[in-house]
C-alpha cells in the first residue's frame, strides 16, 4: 500500500481528533500532556462541520465568538465530524492561537503570546527570532501531545474504549440541549 492510499484510509483519525478537541474544550478544558505539562483547550471563533470522511453531505461552518453552537451541535449529533477549528491552547501559562483541518492535521495561522521587541541590534533579533522559533516549537509539541494523548485513547481496542464511548455519549447529548 502507498503512503496516499494508507493516509486516505487513515484520514478519519483527523476528524476524529478534532471533535475530541472540541470536546475537551466544554467538558476537560486542562489535559496534562505525555510531557506532564499542563495544557488548556479553548474553542475558539471557527468550527467547520461535516460528513464522515468519504461520505456525501453538507457541511455546516460557524463563526465568530458570539455565534450560537445550536446547528453545529445539531450537526454533531446527526453524525458529523469536525473537519476544521481555530483553536486556542494555553501552556505555562502563554496563549496561543491556531487553525486546524483534519485531512491533513495541518496548522494554520499560528498566533504565538507577544515578544519584547528587538533590542541591541543584530544581537537583539536574533534572539527574538529564537524566541520566535521556541514559541512555535512550545505549540506544535502540546499538539502533538494532544493527538497522542487522543490516539492511546482512541486506539485503546477496537472500539476505541473509554475515550469514544465518552466522545459519543457527548455528542449525542448535545443535541439535547440545542
Amino acid at each position: 500500500m502507498d503512503l496516499l492510499a494508507l493516509l486516505n484510509e487513515k484520514v478519519f483519525l483527523g476528524q476524529e481528533f478534532l471533535t475530541w478537541l472540541w470536546y475537551c474544550s466544554e467538558e476537560e478544558p486542562s489535559l496534562e500532556l505525555p510531557d506532564g505539562r499542563q495544557v488548556e483547550i479553548l474553542l475558539g471563533d471557527r468550527l467547520v462541520l461535516g460528513p464522515i470522511m468519504g461520505q456525501e453531505g453538507a457541511r455546516v461552518t460557524v463563526r465568530g465568538r458570539e455565534v450560537s453552537l445550536a446547528e453545529a451541535r445539531q450537526a454533531l449529533r446527526r453524525g458529523k465530524l469536525v473537519e476544521g477549528l481555530r483553536l486556542g491552547l494555553i501552556i505555562d501559562g502563554e496563549e496561543f492561537w491556531l487553525g486546524l483541518n483534519a485531512a491533513e492535521l495541518a496548522i494554520g495561522g499560528l498566533k504565538t503570546p507577544a515578544s519584547a521587541p528587538a533590542e541591541g541590534g543584530p544581537e537583539g533579533l536574533d534572539g527574538l527570532v529564537l524566541e520566535r522559533v521556541a514559541l512555535v516549537e512550545m505549540a506544535v509539541r502540546a499538539l502533538e501531545g494532544l493527538l497522542l494523548t487522543f490516539l492511546r485513547g482512541r486506539l485503546a481496542d477496537e472500539t476505541g474504549g473509554e475515550l469514544w464511548s465518552r466522545l459519543m455519549a457527548w455528542a449525542q447529548g448535545q443535541g439535547a440541549e440545542a
